[in-house]
Parts: structure tokens; C-alpha cells; sequence
């Protein structure tokens, strides 16, 4: 047998599969308080969030509960009315029925005392108390309105304490009687009304107080027992404060339990929630390899590294291979490589599961052609096990590619070989007629042997002269640039003057300059330096670079030729005033047999070996050639010779030039 009033609180999950709401449910068994079976309690998943929260403070920081089996916290005691507001509604709907039962004892007060001002007072008194329950069941029953609630029930017990005795008291029933009926009250107080315990106390002392002070004017009663009345009182209200505060208790616990019950729930239901999204993640990525596994457009496979079985390949594999898709599975990849290294190969990678770099290996196809493949593997791991991952691209037709250019190349690498050894081998039989054609045309200008008759034979020898001079410049230039490119040009160094050097180098163009009204200007270093190089090479640099600052001068202009020792070369400038080259067209005037487009080469002659042969014979020198031009403005070319290539260089800081 459970004692009367002692709480027999369940507390259970309500998780609905078909939605997203979670909640928490509590109810009582019919003598969990009162004898009103309509009992429960519902809370949502959200009233309780900060009731975790405070919980988890609580469990850490000290003491849960108070004397009166409330929680000390206020935020946890709120949110514990709150979920259990359905009973507490449910309690106090069971005091409306005492209540009823102290507003009917108003007929006793009739029969007892007449219509008289006591007993009118006395029912208003009854009916208020019976208007206060009344107002807190019918207007007050959100739990946002408990503070309202909790005040009517309070006056409901104040009224019913206030009443009572004075209600014996006037209605002088038996002294037992009336001790009866105060401890019926009290025990009311304390199982009943779902106020505080410490305001039920505090009602309950009053009663008892106020009962003890009347008690001389209902019995003639000794001093012995008002004690043992007291005493009573104190055991009744002793019990029923222990009764409410092991109810508290055991309330809260219960609410304590499920609130961590809840949020073991909740954690699960993350955790479970995150499994799922893994899952849903692993299933979509999943999914996206298998897509861009099979539509990449290189050939890729799936090998198992113990049995080197195809498990899986794409459709650019199968038709690389040449089989269909439901002959791939079992296939031994190493029967497809014409090779006898890939065995190796793939053992190793599987023993170390590092990847070399990609490799060309003959690949024999199903129908025993043989095409040329680049292979590269890598261990990877697919479906919980580990699998080579091959990558397999068709460079057959590249390799083709690649072998008719190695053969063209070598095919214009010889014939460009041949051409240079025929040009520098038909050196001798190209200048010696251009040399008797000069030389019989000179002697018939100067009329050596006598005259020649009609002046115009001068004239026509004076032509001829020049033509082969020009001739014989020509194929120079060709010959010393294809004897480089050959490598058989040989450097005759020696110790020469450079001024003597850039004295010849003018005195052969002088004549073309002053027909074009160009004046030639020299700023060497005194006295002159002594140097080691090729007279002849560096001669024909000379005469090429002024040559061309002639040709793009404009008429009246003028050419400087100048030189000075740098802390890094000796340096010997070309400098003209002429149309100037852009920035851009710079490299190409240096590329043998490329003439500039638009109107220079239009307007000027040329072969355009002028500065890539200067440039081949400063190189061989061990120097460099660098341009600096302006449209417009003119241009500087720039000889920079070695130092050591300095015999003398006592040259005086002041000298002009220098």
C-alpha cells in the first residue's frame, strides 16, 4: 500500500517519426497529490532549452534544490512550473471541490445564526473564496499568468483560514469537532492547494495560531491541553511539510531525469543527424565520382592491386581497350601492356604506394593492334579497400607527330649544315672572278694602259667597278655569316690601333656619306688604345654599322663614331639621327635576312645581314651588340668589347669622349 499523498510522478519521451517536433511528457497516477485522475504534464523540447542550460550550471557549481524540495535556481524552478503547469491546473481544479463544500456549510451558519450581520459576513467571506478559485481555473490558465493564479489560490487559503475558526467559533459546535476540522484544513493546505510550501506554512501557522487563541472561548480547556494541542498542530503541519517538500523533491527529480534524458536525446539526435548528413554526403560524393569517373575523357581504370583485375573502367577505357562494358570485370591489366617492365612497375607501386611519374609503354588492344600509351598509376582507396587508380592516355598519333618533326628537323638541320659548308667552301671560287672583274674594270677607269677612246667606257668601267665592289660586299657578308653559323670562321687576333681600325672602316663608307650630304664624326680616346682582336672582323662590324646609319640618315644629318672605357668593357658607339627603330621591331632587325616592314623597306636596298653579322663577329669577340632607338629621334648601337682585350689603356680622364 503507497501512503495517502505520497506522488507516484512518470516521466516519458514523445518523439513523433512523422515530424520534426521532440518533446518531453510527464503525467501522475490519481493519488499523485489529489484524487483528481486527470493529471499530466507536456513540455516542449524549446521550455526546456534553458532548463539544460541552467541544469548543467547547477550540476557544477553546487545545490540543486531547496529546503521546500524547489529548485534553487529561478530559472530552472520557472521552467519546471512551466512543463508541469497541466497539473498544478489540475490540483486546484481538485480544491474547487473543498471549496464548494466550505461555501455549502454557509446553511449551518444559517440554522446557527439567523440572518444576521455575522453570518452575512461570514458568506460573503465563503462566496470570495469560492470567486477567487473560480477567477484563478477560468481567466488565469496560461502559465504566463501563474504569478496572477498563484495569488488567487493564496487568497482562496487566506479566506478559507480566516473563516473557519471564526465560523466555529459563532456556530459553537463540539471542541473535537472543531480540532477535527482544522486539521482537515491543514491537511488541505498542504496536499490540496499547488501554492509555495512556504506560503502554505505561513496559512497553516496563522490557522493554528488563531485556533489555539479561541480555543478558551469554544471549551473549558486545561493548560495541559492547549499543550498537547500545539503539539498536535506541530505534527500535522511537521507532516505536511514533509509530505509537500518529498513531493517537490521527487518532482523535480523526476523533471532533473528527464531533462537529462532529453538531452541525451538531443545529443543522439545530433549525432544521428550528422551520421545522416555523412552518409548523404559519402553517397553524393559517391555518386559524383561514379559521374565523372565514367564521362572524363581519358581513359581511366580501377585495378585491384592483388590480382591486378580490372574492377572498374570508363567508357574511354573500354573503348581504348576495345571491349565492351560487361567483358571488363576480370581482365588482367598487365596482359594489355606490351612490355615486360609494367609487371614490375605495378608490384612496386603496390608495395610502396608511391606513384611514379607517367611512363610509355606499347599497348596491345583486344582486336591486337598495338597503339603507344602514357601510363601513370596511383593507390588510392575506393569502397572501404585499397585500388589502383590507372590513368591511361593514347599519345600514338603525338608520337607520330613527334617523329615527323625530329625528321624534318634533321632533314633541315643537314640541309642548312650543306648549305653553310657549300657557301663557306665556295668562298674562293665566288671572289676570285669578282676580284679580276673589279680589277680589269679599275684598270680601265684609270686608264692604266692608255685610253680607252669614247669617254662613256669610262663611264660604263666606273659601274662596273662599283657593282662589284657591292657585289663582292654581298657575298661577303653571306659567307662570313653561314662560315659562323657553320663554325668554321676563325678569328686572326692580333695587336692593332683602334683608331687605325675605325679610320679604315670611314675612309670605305666616306664616299657614300658625302654623296648623301652626311657628315662622319670619330671621338676616340688619346692617345690611342692598343687592343687584340681581328682587324678584319672588327672592321667589317664598323663599316656594317655605319653603313646603315648612312642608309637612314636624312640628307645634311650627321654620324658619330665614339669610344670609351666603362668600369665594365671598352665601348664603341655608332650614333645617327636618323627615322630611329621602334622598340618592338629590335629583335627582328637582328635576325639574319629580316628587313623591317612599312616604308623603310620600301625606300632603302638592303639583304638585312648588316647587324646580325655585326652582332655574330662582336660575340665571337666575346663582347655583345645592344641598340637604343627612338622613332624619330635616331639610333645608338653599342660594340662592348672585353678589357682584357686592352693592351695600352694610358688614357688621360680628360680626353673627349672618354
Amino acid at each position: 500500500m503507497r501512503k495517502a499523498g505520497q506522488a507516484n510522478f512518470a516521466f516519458y519521451l514523445v518523439f513523433d517519426p512523422y515530424s520534426t517536433r521532440t518533446g518531453i511528457a510527464g503525467g501522475a497516477s490519481p493519488d499523485a497529490g489529489n484524487e483528481d485522475g486527470d493529471v499530466g504534464v507536456t513540455w516542449s523540447a524549446d521550455t526546456t532549452g534553458e532548463a539544460i542550460s541552467e541544469l548543467r550550471r547547477e550540476a557544477n557549481e553546487g545545490p540543486v534544490y531547496r529546503w521546500t524540495g524547489e529548485f534553487a535556481d529561478p530559472v530552472l524552478e520557472d521552467s519546471y512550473l512551466r512543463a508541469s503547469w497541466s497539473e498544478i491546473h489540475s490540483r486546484l481544479r481538485g480544491v474547487l471541490i473543498a471549496v464548494y463544500v466550505f461555501v455549502s456549510w454557509m446553511v449551518f451558519d444559517f440554522i446557527t445564526l439567523g440572518f444576521t450581520w455575522p453570518f452575512v459576513l461570514l458568506a460573503l467571506g465563503r462566496l470570495a473564496a469560492l470567486g477567487a478559485i473560480l477567477a484563478a481555473l477560468r481567466f488565469f490558465r496560461s502559465p504566463s499568468d501563474r504569478r496572477a493564479f498563484m495569488t488567487c489560490a493564496l487568497v482562496t487559503q487566506l479566506l478559507v483560514a480566516l473563516i473557519s475558526p471564526v465560523s466555529l467559533t459563532l456556530g459553537q459546535v463540539d471542541f473535537a469537532a472543531a480540532l477535527l476540522s482544522v486539521v482537515v484544513i491543514l491537511f488541505a493546505f498542504y496536499i490540496g492547494v499547488p501554492t509555495r510550501l512556504a506560503a502554505n506554512l505561513t496559512l497553516a501557522l496563522a490557522l493554528c495560531i488563531g485556533f489555539v487563541l479561541i480555543t478558551p472561548s469554544l471549551a473549558d480547556v486545561s493548560a495541559i491541553t492547549l499543550i498537547e494541542i500545539c503539539v498536535l498542530f506541530g505534527v500535522v503541519n511537521a507532516i505536511g511539510v514533509e509530505m509537500v517538500r518529498a513531493a517537490n523533491r521527487l518532482r523535480r527529480e523526476g523533471f532533473v531525469t528527464l531533462l537529462r534524458q532529453q538531452e541525451l536525446y538531443d545529443e543522439l539526435k545530433r549525432e544521428v543527424g550528422v551520421r545522416q548528413e555523412a552518409e548523404q554526403a559519402v553517397r553524393a560524393t559517391e555518386e559524383s565520382f561514379q559521374s565523372i569517373f565514367y564521362a572524363a575523357p581519358l581513359p581511366i581504370a580501377l585495378v585491384d592491386p592483388g590480382t591486378f583485375q580490372v574492377m572498374q573502367a570508363n567508357i574511354a577505357a573500354l573503348r581504348l581497350f576495345g571491349i565492351a562494358d560487361e567483358n571488363v570485370a576480370g581482365l588482367d591489366v598487365r596482359q594489355l601492356f606490351d612490355d615486360e617492365d609494367i609487371p614490375e612497375r605495378l608490384d612496386k607501386l603496390v608495395l610502396t604506394g608511391r606513384a611514379g611519374s607517367p611512363v610509355e609503354f606499347g599497348m596491345k588492344r583486344v582486336d591486337g593492334t598495338i597503339i603507344h600509351v602514357l601510363v601513370s598509376a596511383a593507390i588510392v582507396h575506393f569502397q572501404g579497400q585499397r585500388a589502383m587508380l590507372i590513368g591511361i592516355q593514347d599519345v600514338t598519333a603525338r608520337r607520330k607527330e613527334a617523329e615527323a618533326l625530329r625528321e624534318a628537323r634533321d632533314q633541315a638541320t643537314a640541309a642548312s649544315r650543306s648549305k653553310s659548308e657549300f657557301l663557306a667552301n665556295m668562298s674562293h671560287e665566288l671572289r676570285t672572278p669578282l676580284n679580276a672583274i673589279i680589277g680589269f674594270s679599275e684598270a680601265l677607269e684609270r686608264e692604266l694602259f692608255g685610253p680607252v677612246g669614247n669617254p662613256r667606257y669610262r663611264e660604263y668601267a666606273e659601274d662596273i667597278h662599283n657593282s662589284g665592289v657591292h657585289l663582292l660586299s654581298l657575298i661577303n657578308d653571306i659567307l662570313d655569316l653561314s662560315k659562323i653559323e657553320a663554325g668554321h670562321f676563325k678569328l686572326h687576333e692580333d695587336e692593332t690601333e683602334l683608331d687605325h681600325v675605325v679610320e679604315s672602316a670611314t675612309r670605305i663608307v666616306r664616299h657614300r656619306a658625302q654623296q648623301a650630304n652626311i657628315l662622319l664624326e670619330c671621338s676616340l680616346p688619346e692617345p690611342s688604345l692598343v687592343i687584340v682582336a681581328d682587324e678584319r672582323a672588327l672592321k667589317q662590324v664598323l663599316i656594317n654599322l655605319v653603313s646603315n646609319a648612312v642608309k637612314f640618315s636624312l640628307d645634311g644629318g650627321a654620324i658619330t663614331i665614339s669610344g670609351q672605357i666603362t668600369a665594365e668593357c671598352l665601348r664603341i658607339s655608332v650614333t645617327d639621327r636618323g627615322c630611329g627603330i621602334a622598340k618592338d621591331d629590335i629583335p627582328r632587325a637582328l635576325t639574319p635576312f629580316t628587313q623591317l616592314d612599312g616604308s623603310l623597306s620600301r625606300q632603302h636596298e638592303g639583304t638585312g645581314l648588316g647587324l646580325p653579322l655585326a652582332k655574330h663577329l662582336t660575340e665571337l669577340h666575346g663582347g655583345s651588340l645592344s641598340i637604343e632607338s627612338e622613332v624619330g629621334q635616331g639610333t645608338t648601337v653599342h660594340v662592348d668589347l672585353p678589357l682584357s682585350r686592352i693592351v695600352s689603356r694610358n688614357v688621360p680622364k680628360d680626353v673627349a669622349g672618354y
